[in-house]
């Protein structure tokens, strides 16, 4: 007879162990820009210069105005200050008629004078502010002549002709509270005797500009 031999292969797959997953986590970030701001906390009011000076007689007045600025911006901002014209202030009944913005003695542009010259009629400005280093240097001396060096910043010293270009007069590098940092703007006009300016009302208009740094 004829012998059959069967031989069964029997293949056994290794199991697969799966780990349970009970906890995962995803990091994220939420993102949120601030913009750098700045605005008036008080406007300037309009000043009207005091005593009133005779056509004739001449003399010397007084005038001032504060403004506060308040930013958030990490680099501080800046003001500039601008007149409509460069003539000065003009009568309301005669344009052909003004005070002349003042003419620095100094010889330098843009450099104010540290005492107001009286030799002949003008009309200027200087600043002041609560943060001394807020005053650009140009406002600043040595508590002397002359202006434009040293650290003292007086509401009686270096004075400057406004005109229809803008001049910085400010630049603070940090920000401000949320009351803002003041600015205050001293005038004065000077008219000399004789010199027969006609009567009348004169108007400067002057603008300031705050922008961030």
């Amino acid at each position: 007879g004829t012998l059959i031999l069967a031989v069964t292969f029997i293949t056994i797959e290794p199991a697969v162990s799966h780990a349970i997953v009970t906890t995962v986590s995803d990091t994220f970030t939420v993102s949120q820009v601030v913009d750098a701001e700045v605005g008036f906390a008080t406007l300037a009011s309009n000043v009207t210069m005091s005593p009133d000076l005779g056509g004739i007689t001449g003399g010397t007045s007084n005038g001032a105005t504060s403004v506060s600025v308040r930013t958030n911006d990490l680099l501080g901002y800046h003001m500039t200050l601008q007149a409509s014209n460069s003539l000065g202030m003009q009568n309301t009944s005669s344009t052909t008629n003004y005070i002349p913005a003042y003419v620095t003695t100094v010889g330098t542009n843009g450099v104010p004078d540290y005492t107001f010259s009286t030799a002949a009629n003008g009309f200027g400005y200087n600043v002041t502010a609560s943060t001394t280093s807020d005053v650009v240097q140009a406002f600043k001396s040595n508590g002397s002549t002359p202006c434009n060096a040293g650290s003292t910043n007086i509401s009686t010293a270096c004075w400057l002709g406004a005109t229809s270009t803008a001049y910085t007069i400010i630049n603070r590098t940090t920000p401000t509270g949320v009351g803002g940092a003041t600015t205050t703007l001293s005038f004065m006009v000077n008219l000399v005797a004789i010199h027969m300016l006609p009567n009348g009302t004169y108007v400067a208009t002057t603008t300031l500009t705050a922008t961030v740094n």
